[in-house]
């Protein structure tokens, strides 16, 4: 059971990483990560007969090139990101069905190590990578654009460059995260994506109720997920079917987005505003 924990917790950590900075710190509704994570697997398997390092870059070049078109289409064209976000997933769908030409393929790269250390080694790179960015201020403005996104038009400012950052950044973290769920499962499947927005969801939540810190904390994630998947093993040992699991995280995260909002009113009224 520990060792089912640390294996899926590896595979979607990259994901849940790449959720925080969208999701969490940019405070943006970026649906378009499901598309990052497919895509991300569907670019390793073009890539599959090529060398791990390079196949691991394809799946990071195909996240990024989702996080760069819903970028585009939101700064520069100045559409509303949900909007940027569902064209995005519109688009890619097809780009996926004609890029893979069938629903399911079989995925078996030749990666040349053991599973379990490559999901270690991409975890421990991620992490370090992630701590740095996220303690340098580039990091830091992800957080104020998610607080205070004016702040940078009245200082003159442009968000640009820190939306398509952590956007793209997001995204390749999504994509490596397909890639590894490909190879761990043996296929890449049109479907694979299906839920995983909900996985982010649930994750960054249980990570907050544990860690109360509104700067940049990559631990949130990690804890998240790791607590995640701890929960989901313990509902299946007492029976739970996982077909319905995803209607659990559901109503698990609207009883705490409503409990949270009850909270605020009575705050609110207690201050009298």
């Amino acid at each position: 059971m520990i060792l089912s924990i640390i294996e899926q917790s590896l595979i979607v950590l990259p994901l849940v990483m790449g959720a925080y900075l969208t999701l969490s710190l940019l405070k943006l509704p970026d649906f378009s990560i499901e598309s990052a994570y497919l895509f991300g697997a569907v670019a390793a398997f073009v890539a599959k007969g090529l060398p791990l390092p390079l196949i691991l870059l394809s799946s990071v070049g195909g996240g990024m090139v989702v996080g760069f078109v819903v970028a585009f289409l939101n700064q520069y064209l100045r559409l509303p990101f949900l909007l940027a976000a569902i064209i995005t997933n519109g688009l890619f769908h097809g780009l996926t069905q004609y890029a893979l030409g069938t629903s399911v393929a079989s995925f078996h790269p030749n990666i040349g190590i053991n599973e379990l250390t490559l999901l270690l080694s991409v975890a421990a790179g991620i992490i370090l990578i992630l701590s740095f960015i996220l303690r340098s201020q580039l990091g830091y403005s992800f957080a104020i654009y998610g607080n205070n996104p004016a702040f940078f038009a009245n200082n003159k400012l442009s968000e640009r460059y820190v939306v398509f950052s952590g956007i793209i950044l997001g995204h390749a973290l999504a994509g490596i995260s397909g890639f590894l769920f490909a190879q761990s499962n043996g296929f890449v499947d049109l479907t694979m994506n299906f839920g995983i927005l909900l996985l982010c969801l649930t994750a960054l939540i249980i990570g907050k109720l544990c860690i109360k810190d509104h700067r940049p904390n990559i631990v949130i994630p990690l804890l998240g997920i790791f607590a995640y998947f701890i929960i989901q093993q313990l509902l299946l040992r007492t029976g739970l079917n996982l077909k319905y699991f995803n209607a659990f995280q559901a109503l698990c995260v609207l009883t705490i987005l409503f409990l949270g909002h009850r909270k605020k009113s009575v705050t609110i009224d207690h201050l009298g505003v």
